[in-house]
């Protein structure tokens, strides 16, 4: 009977043994395959904000805007001018012969068609370059806003829209928009020099 107790005693110990073992050997893989992470804060960046509201943001946006002008600017004098004629085609349309209306409006019709292609070719080239614009804004910002990351000893930067709920306290919004106005304020011709 004690002789029993003595070998299920040592039978327990020898699988507890071997437990403790097999963990062991685990732990030893698991550490050696993957990397020991800590946690680190996560930062909160309301990326419109920034661009709309930073100094730089707002430089890029005005060239833009001077660029967009210019481009209505021009849309508008081609379409004066289209009215003018449009007009004069119908002050002749009594005098000229059918065929010879029929001609000129036709022509007329092609020339505006045309008009409007390339315009709104340009149109479609200008909201690439505003897109432009933004990847333009974040490659010349990433240096200044990994300077924060690093400041608070984050691993990442997520754009506010991408988040549920967060605390406050980890929104660099404001930080971002300093730091980037004072580089600006420095160096203006950040808003070129990646372009």
């Amino acid at each position: 009977m004690e002789f029993a107790a003595t070998n299920k005693s040592s039978l327990n110990r020898f699988v507890a043994l071997l437990i403790g073992l097999v963990l062991c050997a685990t732990q030893s893989v698991a550490q050696a395959d993957f990397p020991t992470v800590f946690p680190q804060p996560v930062l909160v960046l309301d990326q419109d904000e920034l661009f709309n509201s930073s100094k730089l943001g707002q430089a890029l946006q005005l060239a833009q805007a001077e660029k967009r002008t210019v481009l209505l600017q021009e849309s508008r004098l081609i379409s004066d001018a289209f009215v003018i004629e449009e007009q004069r085609l119908t002050e002749i349309r009594n005098e000229a012969s059918a065929e010879e209306f029929r001609t000129l409006s036709e022509d007329f019709d092609k020339r505006v068609l045309v008009a409007r292609e390339e315009q709104l070719a340009k149109d479609v080239e200008m909201q690439k370059t505003i897109d432009g614009q933004r990847r333009q804004f974040l490659v010349v910002a990433a240096p200044f806003l990994s300077e924060i990351m690093s400041k608070y000893f984050a691993s990442a930067i997520i754009d506010q829209r991408s988040v549920l709920l967060f605390n406050r306290n980890l929104d660099i919004t404001l930080e971002a928009i300093e730091t980037l106005d004072r580089a600006f304020e420095l160096n203006p011709d950040l808003a070129t020099e990646k372009e």
